[in-house]
């Protein structure tokens, strides 16, 4: 399998899971994807509910079909909570060419883990939060000590309320934003204010909003709120292409077009929040509820339409090349500018 080479030298370079990449070889780049999502407690003790090694074969599969569409790197978003687990990732990367970069954080929808519960701010026995050290070691020196370091940071934030995990959470990311510059992704509900919520919180903390992704905001229905947030600099993660359970491509398109015609291009990113293997339904269900969910999805389906609404291929360049690559880059121009 013929790589992308990791290199060395003075060029700025994105971290990904063979090694660090020259950015300007990162190429098109889906900015908000998975490569597994799984509840490592079942699989570990109930093996038979997924075969790993079949699981890695069909992950790589699934981006070689990728790359055949025009598709050079990948960034996975599964964090804490999502099932991360490098050793099958490692594996994956080994019989793909498309580069893989990899998140930290912590992925809380319903309170925080045990580990957590009683250390920390705002706890029983308080203190510092030792979730701030761990997803800094994932940037700085890498995640499990494998030297394969995170690029960005990322927590959830779906709620409209004031909310104690929440805001550990959020000062958690902007902490680690602080040490290390890479730029924080935020999961939100489209369906509501989240994001906004997210905005001030992070604002208050002193994380600029150029350093901010929301993700999932490329599904608000609401044009006068998603205006209100393109105003903020934040990039706007319009990253669920394909899943038509959560709304149909039609709307997603236009959301892109309007953005665009808006003066926003610079902050569009678009993905498809897509795993290869995801234990939340069986592969029965996936293809019934969405199934043009894939990693090619964009290139092979979106980007001909977004052609016809009159997207240039400058823009399209843009869109998959351009905007990835100065997010990726955030932390890396942030240490040479120091």
């Amino acid at each position: 399998m013929e790589h992308t080479t990791p290199t060395s030298g003075t060029a700025t370079h994105v971290p990904t899971v063979r090694g660090p990449v020259d950015a300007e070889d990162l190429g098109p780049v889906l900015t908000h994807e998975h490569v597994f999502v799984r509840d490592l407690e079942f699989g570990l003790n109930y093996p038979r509910l997924w075969d790993g090694n079949t699981g890695v074969t069909e992950a790589a599969r699934r981006l070689e079909n990728a790359w055949e569409h025009g598709v050079r790197t990948l960034v996975d978003m599964t964090v804490i909570g999502q099932g991360r687990d490098l050793g099958l990732i490692r594996r994956v990367a080994e019989l793909t060419r498309v580069n893989i970069v990899l998140a930290t954080g912590l992925y809380a929808l319903d309170g925080l883990p045990q580990l957590l519960r009683l250390r920390g701010p705002g706890t029983p026995l308080g203190g510092p939060d030792p979730l701030v050290d761990l997803l800094e070691a994932d940037v700085r020196t890498g995640i499990a000590g494998s030297g394969v370091r995170a690029a960005l940071v990322k927590f959830v934030c779906e709620k409209t309320e004031d909310d104690a995990t929440v805001r550990r959470l959020a000062a958690a990311a902007a902490e680690v934003h602080r040490r290390t510059g890479v730029p924080v992704v935020v999961h939100t509900e489209p369906a509501n204010t989240s994001a906004m919520k997210a905005l001030t919180l992070l604002g208050d903390l002193g994380v600029d909003p150029h350093d901010v992704v929301l993700a999932h905001a490329g599904d608000i229905a609401d044009p006068g709120y998603l205006r209100e947030l393109a105003a903020s600099g934040a990039y706007l993660g319009c990253d669920r292409f394909g899943m038509a359970a959560l709304g149909p491509d039609d709307q997603r398109i236009a959301t892109v077009a309007a953005l665009l015609v808006e003066g926003h291009i610079d902050q569009v990113l678009l993905s498809q929040d897509c795993p290869a293997f995801i234990d939340h339904v069986t592969e029965e269900q996936r293809a019934q509820l969405n199934p043009d969910w894939d990693y090619a999805h964009l290139h092979s389906r979106v980007v001909p339409r977004l052609l016809a609404e009159g997207v240039s291929e400058k823009e399209i360049d843009a869109l998959f090349v351009a905007n990835p690559r100065r997010l990726l880059t955030a932390a890396a121009r942030r240490a040479g500018a120091a």
